[in-house]
């Protein structure tokens, strides 16, 4: 199980003031944070598969000079 705080696509977008299509874009380009895909058996229904570890977030932003509108 997960311990370290992590973001949904629909989290990181809002936190940066953005539609999740843009944040869905970057992941296919590689252009984003780091990210982890959840396996399928291993995730309750419900869950998004795909998440963002904050610190990873974190660490993209301060090198992008990225603010985040909703922190």
């Amino acid at each position: 199980m997960m311990t370290e705080p992590y973001l949904t696509t629909e989290q990181l977008a809002a936190r940066w003031g953005v539609k999740p299509s843009t944040i869905k874009g970057q992941r296919a380009r590689g252009s984003g944070p780091r990210y982890v895909t959840l396996p399928r058996l291993a995730t309750p229904a419900g869950t998004p598969r795909v998440q963002y570890p904050l610190a990873d977030v974190l660490a993209f932003e301060e090198s992008n000079s990225i603010t985040p509108i909703n922190p």
